[in-house]
């Protein structure tokens, strides 16, 4: 990937090229500009190169940095790195960065050659500061560093904090002049690459505050919010709890890490936490072992996707979709998916699983014979912790291969912090990944449209915001370590306007899971009051059990089938209501 970059009207200085031991004088830009650290590369016009060798025809197999660029504002350094292959910044790799910070190359790491205050291993994560003879170790709060992407990538965006003092007083920054070096594991080669850059005093205007409220009070707020182990319910927690849900009023919350309590208690707990000026009634439901989503509007049904491998439906996985009622406002229902993926590296191959599990589900339920009924054009909207930390490819399956109604990929939301240009969603100083872009919020374009939409950093808001949303310093901070991530949508169209025409046919749905080895659900529609029948064969055409027989009201119906004391094999279950007939093919496996 090569950006395209322009460059005019700027401060003009003196930089190095260096390739090997060879250093080519060369024109530089000291340029101030607005970036926002959100691994777009998109606003890096007019920065100024540091290094280029993009015409260089490079032989070997090591890594090399074939572009770099340089750029400031009041708070930060930033550096666009781009390599000439796909790496993980900030696990597994060998990318060692340099930074000569007082213009003495007789001091600090390296003297005389490079002679670096900071020497910094993105690989392991810490780095050594050299304030005299001796180093320090280090972690990232002490330069605060921030990074992007947090998936892989050929490029990366680095920022670190000009206030930085990472040996008690002694500043990073001691000059306005910074030489940067890059090398791999110290190796004595030619893979490196060098450049100067000198600090533009120009000051960046901070980015204009986001309002917490709705544009328009009738959109429809989602929020995305780990919490972190349960904090939700701890009482010593519950002040911080209480004024970012008053100040953020969402109509549907999708709440990752709730281990040890269920739907209505969730919802229960919502509900206390609103007493004070909002006393509507709070839905909620848990289908896996740790999301719990919670809603305003009923929740209708709702499902966990489970994922076939090693001969078994894995019911470990994060992943519940609901169904959930929001005529009243918005004349349609809404496809509701709540997702906690693996985390961290080794989580992976199981990461793989459960997104290629959520497009098989989600693609299905749009198909005749899906796991669910789902009415046309039904609003769908994808929210949680993704944990996304590994290949781009990952976040490129989830945008590319869960089909919005149109044919095209979803959507993205894309929500910097309030009042920062910068677009992380996890913070932990106490651990050593720097902060990074983990929570999403996916929905379907052509039915939604995205309106106001931030992360929320209390930390980072000024006084007076602060002052004006009843919030606290430290509020975000202390309940959790994921930020809280708000959407807000207005619903382009209508679906369904009456219960009474929401379902225009029978139907009997395929059951899930299938295969099973313990239960199963079985979903059918009826589009009135009907007498039905569900009848269970074995392979040989008797009759084995008996699931529905009776009337039952126009709508969606679920029953669960307990296999216990059956063989494996081979089932099918033939429904039956009026004119209607309808025969499904189940496998049980013990």
């Amino acid at each position: 990937m090569h950006l395209p970059f322009f460059y005019s009207n700027f401060m003009i200085r003196t930089f190095f090229i260096c390739l090997s031991v060879l250093c080519i004088p060369a024109a530089i830009f000291a340029q101030a500009l607005p970036i926002t650290l959100d691994g777009e590369f998109d606003d890096w016009d007019g920065a100024s190169v540091l290094f280029d060798i993009t015409g260089t025809d490079i032989q070997t197999e090591q890594l090399h940095v074939t572009q770099m660029w340089g750029a400031n504002d009041d708070d930060f350094l930033f550096l666009l790195i781009e390599f000439d292959r796909e790496i993980t910044l900030l696990d597994n790799n060998p990318v060692v960065l340099l930074l000569n910070t007082d213009n003495d190359i007789s001091t600090g790491y390296d003297p005389n050659t490079v002679g670096a205050e900071l020497r910094w291993e993105f690989g392991e994560r810490e780095g050594m500061f050299y304030d005299g003879p001796a180093g320090h170790w280090i972690r990232f709060p002490s330069i605060r560093l921030r990074t992007a992407p947090t998936v892989t990538s050929t490029a990366f965006e680095i920022a670190l904090g000009r206030d930085a003092t990472p040996a008690g007083s002694t500043p990073l920054f001691r000059s306005d002049t910074v030489h940067i070096h890059i090398r791999f594991d110290e190796q004595d080669n030619d893979a490196f690459a060098a450049g100067k850059y000198i600090f533009d005093p120009e000051s960046v205007p901070p980015p204009d505050p986001i309002p917490l409220e709705r544009h328009d009070k009738d959109d429809l707020r989602v929020l995305a919010f780990n919490a972190w182990d349960d904090k939700l319910f701890e009482e010593e927690f519950t002040d911080q709890y209480n004024r970012i849900l008053h100040a953020l009023e969402p109509d549907i919350i999708a709440f990752q890490e709730i281990w040890d309590h269920d739907g209505d208690k969730t919802a229960e707990r919502v509900e206390n936490l609103f007493q004070a000026g909002n006393n509507s009634q709070w839905y909620g439901v848990k289908k896996d072992p740790g999301n719990v989503t919670v809603s305003r509007f009923p929740i209708l049904d709702s499902w966990q996707i489970l994922l076939w491998y090693n001969n078994n439906w894995q019911h470990t996985h994060r992943l519940t979709i609901s169904l959930i009622d929001i005529r009243e406002a918005y004349d349609t229902k809404l496809l509701f998916v709540n997702v906690h993926l693996r985390c961290c590296a080794w989580g992976e191959t199981n990461r793989w699983r459960e997104i290629h599990g959520l497009i098989d589900f989600l693609n299905n339920a749009r198909e005749p014979g899906g796991h669910l009924y789902l009415e046309k054009d039904t609003p769908i909207i994808l929210a949680g912790d993704f944990n996304l930390v590994g290949s781009w490819e990952q976040l490129a399956a989830i945008e590319n291969d869960i089909l919005d109604w149109d044919g095209t990929g979803i959507e993205r939301v894309r929500a910097r912090q309030t009042e920062k240009r910068m677009h992380y969603t996890w913070r932990n100083d106490q651990s050593r990944f720097s902060p990074g872009k983990l929570d999403y919020i996916f929905y379907t374009g052509s039915l939604l449209d995205l309106k106001n939409t931030y992360t929320l950093q209390v930390e980072k808001m000024s006084p007076e915001q602060r002052t004006l949303y009843g919030l606290q310093y430290g509020d975000t901070r202390v309940a959790s370590d994921h930020l809280p991530h708000v959407a807000d949508f207005t619903v382009k169209s209508a679906t369904t306007v009456s219960d009474n025409h929401a379902y225009p046919e029978y139907y009997l749905a395929e059951n899930y899971p299938n295969p099973f080895n313990a239960q199963t659900t079985i979903s059918f529609i009826l589009p009135e009051s009907s007498d039905v029948s569900i009848v269970l064969y074995n392979v040989l055409g008797e009759k084995v059990d008996l699931l529905i027989d009776g009337r039952k009201s126009a709508g969606r119906h679920t029953v669960t089938f307990d296999a216990a004391g059956l063989a494996s094999g081979v089932y099918f279950y033939r429904m039956r209501a009026r004119d209607y007939t309808e025969t499904r093919s189940m496998v049980f496996i013990q």
